[in-house]
């Protein structure tokens, strides 16, 4: 959002809070300096920065001198009154004040239902939103004949579809909760955002604790509504938790999300971030628990070396994230001790039937995944990648229970693999809009994009268009994987593992800040078995 844009958006929520709390009075000159008051708020809670401050600022100030000089230059008439009249309009009511101990709050849309104080030291969004997808895939035969598919797969789904409630309390204290009822049981509800934070911290400045995505990859932490493609790059399979743990409390497979707390610290004016943070890896309701302590740290940094608000920027950044894991290979039940590791991905496409490529379980005693970032923004052109690499330490322990007796045995000339993969991608914006208006400093990540002109049914105005296109390529073929593969003790690996390559072409329509529509051509090529073509498309509404 540009300066021009948010001084206009802050004039007019104070008018809008004087208003309501006047009662409708015309607002007095001395009362318009609570836009300086929301603009010190806005300061205070690094909303701004302390050069969009001071734009503001400028800005407010000379709108108030223009307002003076508009009411010096043509008075408003006055009105003949009779006395009875003109002491009832001289003597309003006042409004009435809350009960010690409550707030009152106005409400007000934008892009969602909200709820705030006078200070703004209270708020509650009501959110949500929901994605109906279409697909059309065409494996080319030898796909067919590997993954055992028939015919041209058709479908759709609803991808994502979820409600949330967000807010602040007593100025600092901030909250989300987040369920999704798409995924996962047919539509049984499952935790995504759920946490409280807390800024203003001295020295920490923000600490977030609950169930969310660990700091890694500018893709995987744009959110999903607000990601330039249907669906994330193919790297991606290393951005999620990528563990199926076995323990005393039963099996826990990973979501996008665990369970834990993170760090968020911006620095030179909030041109620099630092995140880091400690995860347990759970279920899709938060919760894991177990003899064994299968948990994940992360940090990720990024940077601002050159930033234009509204215009240009140049976006770096690096994430590192270990897995702490432990095959013991010498537990005398099934249930402990089975830590495991697997990277896989369809095509970028959620309702292509197959995982083109997958590690399959690896029996290991940790990993380490390293992500390098860039993203490059002049107008309405932008350019963004990540190249991201797993190396894991494979365990080199096997283990075979019979009749509640477990015998160990070390496999011989076990080695360590490693996987990588990669994605470039470049957007234009049609209709002018900059992926620059739309970047979050505080946590270094796009988000919502929002139209210079909403469509409008007259046609008179068509939201905003974007093109864009991306090459990505993730390579799972090791021969380390394969050797173990071969053997009985490990499971098998069926279609082999390999290297897959997707070009992507894609037209998004933003109607609204709240309304997209999205349609992608996907070319997928799985190294020595052939091609698939995928067509499809998106319905979104999110606010």
């Amino acid at each position: 959002m540009s300066a021009q844009r948010l001084a206009c958006a802050v004039v007019a929520m104070a008018t809008v809070c004087l208003t309501l709390i006047g009662g409708g009075r015309p607002v007095r000159a001395e009362e318009k300096r609570v836009v300086d008051q929301l603009l010190d708020i806005l300061r205070q809670n690094k909303q701004i920065t302390d050069q969009q401050y001071r734009e503001l600022k400028r800005k407010a100030d000379q709108e108030r001198e223009e307002d003076l000089r508009k009411s010096v230059a043509a008075p408003a008439p006055v009105p003949v009154v009779s006395p009875t009249v003109a002491v009832a309009a001289a003597a309003p009511s006042p409004a009435p004040s809350p009960p010690p101990g409550e707030v009152a709050l106005r409400s007000y849309f934008k892009n969602g239902w909200n709820l705030e104080s006078a200070d703004g030291n209270f708020k509650v969004a009501i959110g949500g939103f929901t994605q109906v997808d279409w697909a059309v895939t065409d494996p080319s035969t030898p796909v067919k004949q590997e993954f055992r598919l028939t015919g041209t797969g058709t479908g759709v789904e609803f991808r994502r579809s979820r409600l949330s409630l967000a807010g602040l309390v007593f100025g600092n204290i901030d909250f989300k909760f987040e369920y999704d009822f798409a995924e996962q049981g047919g539509g049984q509800p499952s935790f995504k955002d759920v946490y409280i934070g807390m800024s203003q911290i001295p020295v920490v400045q923000y600490l977030r604790v609950g169930h969310f995505k660990e700091p890694f990859s500018l893709e995987e932490l744009t959110p999903d509504t607000y990601t330039t493609f249907q669906e994330r790059a193919l790297p991606n399979a290393f951005a999620q938790p990528g563990s199926n743990i076995q323990s005393s409390g039963g099996q826990s497979s990973g979501t996008d999300r665990n369970t834990g707390f993170t760090i968020y610290q911006t620095y030179f004016d909030q041109r620099m971030t630092f995140a880091t943070g400690a995860f347990r890896a759970t279920d899709n309701f938060g919760d894991g628990f177990g003899t064994d302590s299968p948990y994940d740290v992360a940090a990720r940094v990024t940077g601002l070396p050159a930033y234009e608000v509204g215009d240009n920027l140049v976006h770096l950044g690096f994430s590192y994230n270990h897995k702490f894991r432990h095959y013991s290979g010498d537990s005398h039940t099934t249930n402990e001790g089975q830590e495991t590791i697997q990277f896989l991905s369809r095509p970028e496409s959620h309702l292509f039937p197959a995982n083109l490529v997958n590690t399959g379980p690896i029996r290991t005693n940790g990993a380490d995944v390293i992500n390098p970032e860039l993203a490059f923004v002049r107008g309405p052109v932008a350019i963004q990648g990540e190249y991201s690499r797993a190396f894991v330490n494979q365990a080199s322990k096997s283990c075979t229970t019979t009749n509640n007796q477990t015998t160990c045995t070390t496999l011989p000339g076990i080695s360590n693999p490693d996987f990588d993969g990669f994605y470039i991608e470049g957007s234009y914006f049609l209709t002018g809009e900059s992926r620059a208006s739309y970047y979050r400093t505080q946590f270094g990540h796009f988000e919502r994009v929002t139209p210079k002109n909403n469509f409008s049914i007259d046609g008179s105005h068509w939201g905003a268009w974007q093109v864009a296109a991306r090459f990505s390529r993730l390579d799972l073929d090791t021969s380390a994987i394969k050797q173990v593969a071969g053997n009985p003790s490990q499971p098998t690996i069926n279609p082999p593992l390999g290297a897959l390559d997707d070009i992507t072409g894609g037209v998004n329509w933003y109607l609204n800040p709240v309304m997209r529509i999205t349609v992608n051509y996907v070319w997928a090529h799985l190294e020595g078995v052939g091609d698939s073509n995928i067509a499809e498309g998106r319905f979104q509404l999110a606010f």
